[in-house]
């Protein structure tokens, strides 16, 4: 009897110790830090947005726009520009139409029903427009600012691929061009006669 109580209590206690060794214990700070390092996709982010909710995204006739700009630039920015920290530049979203007058190397120059001219940008995308504009993510979501910066560079390269090459294999001179994008405006130097409205939809009304 002895004997099997002894043979018994050696079992039990060898299955412990394999139960033990087996079970990983890992700080609490490891173990949130392992939940939030998952890889933020920022192309899929972008792709996304580009897709569903650029057609119902909240957009300012340019004509309106600047209208307000030239008669109160400060006052109109402060209240409905949108910027990152204490920037000077203020990011909206425009559409409207307007009809191609030349097409340069670097934009497309649109005249306005009201015989002023924006360009739509072709070449050189870059910054942050689109994602300040649009308020499309704020910054204290994510987990480091690259993941933050990553949805400009990948919102610009959907624009730069996808979205001016087939706009620039058919627009010419003369054709009316539905659109709507992303603007920056500082307010130190506001350039509102050559403004660069970067695309996010170009349609060539037919």
């Amino acid at each position: 009897m002895m004997g099997k109580l002894l043979k018994y209590s050696i079992i039990t206690i060898i299955i412990l110790i394999a139960g033990y060794n087996s079970v990983t214990l890992s700080p609490l700070d490891e173990v949130k830090k392992s939940q939030n390092d998952a890889v933020f996709n920022a192309r899929a982010y972008a792709e996304n947005f580009i897709s569903n909710d650029v057609t119902s995204l909240p957009a300012t006739e340019v004509t309106e726009f600047l209208s307000q700009i030239s008669e109160d630039l400060d006052g109109y920015t402060e209240q409905y520009g949108k910027r990152l920290g204490i920037s000077d530049a203020y990011n909206f979203i425009l559409q409207g139409t307007g009809t191609v007058s030349s097409m340069e190397e670097e934009y497309v120059n649109l005249i306005l029903e009201n015989e002023k001219s924006i360009h739509i940008a072709t070449d050189f995308i870059f910054g942050n427009a689109i994602r300040d504009g649009s308020a499309m993510a704020d910054i204290g979501d994510y987990q480091n600012t690259m993941d933050f910066n990553s949805i400009s560079v990948e919102l610009n390269n959907i624009v730069r691929e996808e979205i001016i090459p087939p706009f620039m294999k058919k627009a010419k001179v003369g054709d009316e061009v539905l659109f709507k994008g992303a603007v920056t405006v500082d307010v130190t130097d506001p350039q509102s006669d050559s403004l660069k409205i970067i695309p996010l939809l170009l349609k060539i009304n037919e």
